[in-house]
């Protein structure tokens, strides 16, 4: 019993990742790109971050991801209210980020992740360009930070896409 035990406590061992010699030798992943444990599909990604929202209440939200290259087709998930983090399991690909306020009683222009969305989460000024930024989600990879908070554009010059039919999460 006692060698058996040695063999399993052993056979662990050999299995478990070794630490690095020193933090210099540990290869860091990008800090926008990190390793999950929540189950996905093998040919999905992952895209998290927070909503927020220019009212002292957060309100429900749709958030989406919308393909830049058919603003139709998009991928969302709700949010519950006062609950600013989302996560949408995604193909890989490109994809705007947009969140609809829900049950607000009034309709409404989306909020954006946007070129300004990093200013404006850092207090910047002259945080102008509100286009659409493009969000890369390789296969297999969580991505992390993104923000949807730009709400500060004019829907006249910056047009925002509809909001999308919502398509069945990738398996």
């Amino acid at each position: 019993m006692r060698t058996l035990l040695m063999m399993l406590l052993l056979g662990l061992a050999a299995c478990s990742p070794m630490a690095p010699a020193s933090e210099d030798d540990a290869v860091q992943a990008p800090a926008s790109v990190a390793e999950t444990s929540v189950p996905m599909p093998p040919t999905t990604a992952m895209l998290r971050g927070r909503v927020s929202y220019p009212s002292e209440e957060l309100p429900e939200m749709r958030v989406c991801a919308i393909d830049p290259a058919d603003p139709g087709r998009g991928y969302c998930t709700k949010t519950a209210a006062n609950e600013p983090h989302y996560e949408l399991i995604v193909p890989p690909g490109a994809w705007w980020l947009l969140a609809w306020p829900q049950d607000t009683g009034a309709a409404g222009d989306p909020g954006l992740l946007s070129v300004a969305s990093e200013c404006l989460a850092t207090g910047g000024l002259d945080c102008d360009d509100h286009a659409l930024r493009p969000i890369a989600a390789p296969v297999g990879t969580v991505t992390e930070g993104l923000d949807i908070n730009d709400w500060y554009y004019d829907p006249r010059e910056t047009p925002p896409p509809m909001e999308p039919r919502g398509e069945t999460p990738p398996e």
